[in-house]
């Protein structure tokens, strides 16, 4: 049998097991234009794709609220693509959609950087499958905001990757 430090040497050659940046530096939620409030429970921008390991657990995320709204908004998160919304307009996917469904990561508690906040979700251990290495997130928002021109938010996952040799990207 093998001893553990065996064992975390052979994981370390094997290149799955560690934590990875998706992508390597936040990005931003596109579709956000400055608009009068948004609804409770509309989209907030539209759809994000993001590169992934194939296999991993979904560690943590972090989201940049560069507007300094420190409002709630949720991700949703699917493997695989979904019919796009129209930023600004209700959240109601299909149920064709929501069967490629992995997870919601919703940011709630922010902390005040004065002209900017932050809000991170930590230990999420949300197994996932990514079939074509991709991940494509809808933001939601919970209350109103309301985002001024050039404060578009931005958001980063961390993953415990399960793919040998993946890279950041």
């Amino acid at each position: 049998m093998a001893s553990m430090k065996e064992v975390l040497a052979a994981l370390k050659e094997y290149g799955a097991g560690r934590v990875v940046s998706c992508p390597v530096f936040p990005v931003v939620i596109p579709g956000i234009a400055a608009v009068d409030a948004f609804d409770a429970n509309d989209c907030f921008g539209t759809v994000v794709t993001i590169s992934v390991p194939v296999r991993g657990v979904i560690y943590s995320a972090t989201f940049w609220d560069y507007d300094d709204e420190g409002t709630q908004i949720d991700l949703e998160v699917f493997k695989e693509p979904i019919v796009q919304t129209a930023s600004d307009a209700a959240w109601a996917p299909s149920d064709g959609d929501m069967r490629k469904f992995v997870a919601e990561i919703q940011f709630f508690a922010f902390d005040d950087h004065i002209n900017s906040q932050t809000s991170e979700v930590k230990n999420i251990g949300k197994a996932y499958t990514a079939p074509g290495g991709k991940l494509y997130i809808q933001a939601v928002c919970r209350s109103t905001p309301t985002i001024a021109a050039g404060a578009s938010p931005e958001i980063q996952l961390q993953i415990l990757s399960d793919e040998p040799g993946w890279e950041e990207r």
